[in-house]
């Protein structure tokens, strides 16, 4: 009889006691513990003596015929829960865990004992013998993601998920720019850069074991570039026709030249995805989809997800075996230690984990790639329409005095989506060559501000959303604070991130502050963020800007050269800024602590390490 088993008869006694608490005795017979377990005395009596030797009951037998025997309980139903959690867990089956806490309905108290044992079992843990290695990196975080789906990835952690799943076409060196083979081995173009020709490699396998094909390949640019999902930078593809010559060879035409197709192609929206995916649910797909990358989903619900190695990956099969995300809602405000773990777990603590520094350097520390932002809505009536009254706005919402206010010292001012941009305009200013922007920006002691120039008669609205420590709320109600000093009423909105990117929530909100994930690739990352139908900026923008917007855009998806293409981009970002459409708020500080026994830990653009690349240095004793 296992852990489990046991466990059964002892919550059982539950018909005898009502509750199953420390020190409370009862007395009764053989005959009705044979009622409770329905089973025979013989076996009441094996029970008793393994309940016994669990420590969870003490059996004290009458004395002479007639007597009735006390059972006391020495333990309560909530510590026997919590074991049998810790036990599954140990097994690989967190979810498990995770059930027996929920359908016993433990209180917090045990809940978050469960959690501080957690912190024990996370980091990259090899199990072996003589014969047998098995490496899992176990890793807490504080949201599920029912949605794996590259065409409809929004945020950090799924644009990272989608490199660990999925392959691209092509792929970008971020050091000098530059577009390289990966799926595609080689590809050409006509002279007017308006037909391209990619030749696909040989054998690569999905995750379903199936050969990519050429069709796949037409299928999923077909399915992006189509209006299904709403407008993306994909749908401003010039498209004219994709077509398969035989397995291994795509060929696709333009109705114009469009000189950022490797670009594109390079993107992790442009995961190919097999043909047949299109037979599957959308849901099914999203929280199981099939790809070509070094791992594949093999569990994914909203206590854990899990990936596993594939071993018939085209590069190279990664020596991590497993890694399992443990969807904790708690780490999403619980602090984790930095510590040393014990046995042979070693720690890797990712930046979406929340812990104290304690005065302790992290091994990688990096500025996000992104920021956070504040939009004002421009297509309605009202105090935004004025541009001095949002430059007002603009100078309030200071992220010095926000971080010195909220003690917080992990941010950046923001000029930029990206950081090199805005470290770059932090220059400028402070050498006074930005002649529209006050360099007492910059500094922190600047705290007065004018009076507003006129104060709204109505009560403004600010949106935001839940993320890790509610950081963007906290933000959200700082500035709502300060606003009240001056007589501005702004209510602060905050809702999950599912029913934050509805059109209809973002267009009636008059200010939104949020959060935009970029690549290392900025002339695509700008685009996204300015076509895609589920980003805020558009969506707030006058009529007038967002006309004049697109014809920016246009520009830079035609310019052939690339330096021109990024200076094309960096004026744009600047012309949004200075008309006030948005405003750059600051970018994060992202640390990152680990063992220096591991191997490959680098982070890419979303903060992440990636899983490919991570191994354990072999112990040299």
């Amino acid at each position: 009889m296992n852990l489990l088993q046991l466990s059964e008869h002892f919550f059982s006694l539950k018909k005898l006691f009502i509750t199953l608490e420390r020190q409370i005795s009862q007395k009764t017979t053989l005959e009705e513990l044979g009622t409770v377990w329905n089973c025979t005395p013989r076996n009441v009596k094996w029970i008793i003596r393994r309940l016994c030797t669990a420590g969870w009951i003490a059996w004290s037998p009458g004395l002479g015929r007639g007597n009735r025997s006390t059972l006391t309980i020495l333990t309560s139903e909530a510590e026997v829960v919590l074991a049998l959690a810790q036990e599954a867990t140990i097994k690989g089956k967190f979810h498990d865990g995770i059930r027996l806490l929920e359908n016993h309905d433990v209180d917090d108290v045990i809940r978050g004992r469960f959690v501080q044992w957690l912190e024990g079992q996370y980091g990259y843990r090899v199990d072996k013998n003589e014969h047998y290695q098995l490496d899992t990196l176990r890793l807490p975080f504080y949201r599920s993601m029912p949605n794996l789906d590259p065409a409809f990835a929004l945020r950090r952690t799924e644009w990272h998920m989608a490199r660990q799943l999925f392959d691209t076409l092509l792929i970008e060196n971020v050091d000098n720019n530059e577009v390289l083979p990966h799926l595609a081995y080689y590809w050409e173009t006509d002279n007017s850069e308006s037909t391209w020709t990619f030749y696909i490699r040989k054998g690569v396998l999905f995750h379903d074991n199936t050969e990519l094909h050429a069709k796949d390949v037409v299928y999923t640019l077909e399915r992006l570039t189509s209006t299904d999902f709403g407008r993306t930078e994909w749908t401003e593809l010039p498209l004219a026709k994709i077509r398969a010559i035989g397995l291994y060879c795509v060929e696709i035409s333009l109705s114009r030249p469009y000189h950022l197709l490797p670009q594109l192609l390079a993107s992790p929206r442009a995961s190919i995805l097999p043909l047949s995916s299109g037979k599957r649910s959308s849901r099914e797909f999203s929280r199981f989809p099939i790809g070509s990358g070094p791992f594949r989903v093999v569990e994914n619900d909203d206590s854990q997800i899990v990936l596993e190695a594939f071993p018939a990956y085209f590069s190279g099969r990664a020596h991590l075996d497993r890694v399992e995300l443990w969807i904790i809602p708690e780490t999403r405000y619980h602090l984790s230690p930095l510590k040393e773990l014990a046995g042979d777990t070693l720690p890797y603590i990712h930046p979406f984990q929340l812990h104290p520094r304690n005065n302790q350097q992290p091994d990688i520390e990096q500025i996000e790639t992104g920021c956070t932002y504040m939009t004002f809505q421009l297509n309605k009536p009202g105090p935004l329409e004025y541009d001095d009254f949002r430059q007002w706005l603009s100078r309030l919402a200071n992220p010095h005095r926000m971080s010195a206010d909220l003690n917080n010292d992990t941010y950046s001012p923001a000029y930029s989506f990206f950081p090199d941009w805005s470290i770059l305009s932090e220059q400028m200013l402070e050498h006074k060559e930005y002649t529209n922007y006050s360099s007492g920006y910059l500094k922190p002691e600047s705290d007065y501000l004018d009076e507003p120039p006129f104060l709204p008669q109505q009560t403004l609205s600010i949106l935001t959303y839940h993320i890790l420590g509610d950081s963007l709320e906290r933000n959200a109600r700082w500035f709502s604070e300060q606003c009240d000093r001056y007589g501005i009423k702004i209510n602060v909105e905050v809702r999950d991130y599912e029913e934050f990117i509805r059109p209809e929530i973002i267009d009636a909100a008059d200010l939104v502050l949020a959060n935009a994930v970029v690549d290392d690739n900025s002339v695509i990352s700008f685009l996204r963020l300015m076509f895609d139908d589920r980003h805020v900026v558009r969506r707030h923008l006058s009529p007038e800007i967002y006309e004049h917007l697109d014809i920016r855009l246009r520009m830079i998806e035609d310019e052939p050269e690339t330096n021109k293409r990024i200076q094309m981009t960096q004026e744009t970002e600047q012309w949004l800024r200075n008309k006030r459409a948005l405003f750059f708020m600051y970018h994060l500080h992202q640390s990152t602590y680990y063992d220096k026994r591991l191997i490959g830990m680098q982070t890419n653009p979303y903060g992440w390490a990636d899983f490919y690349a991570l191994a354990l240095r072999p112990s040299k004793h």
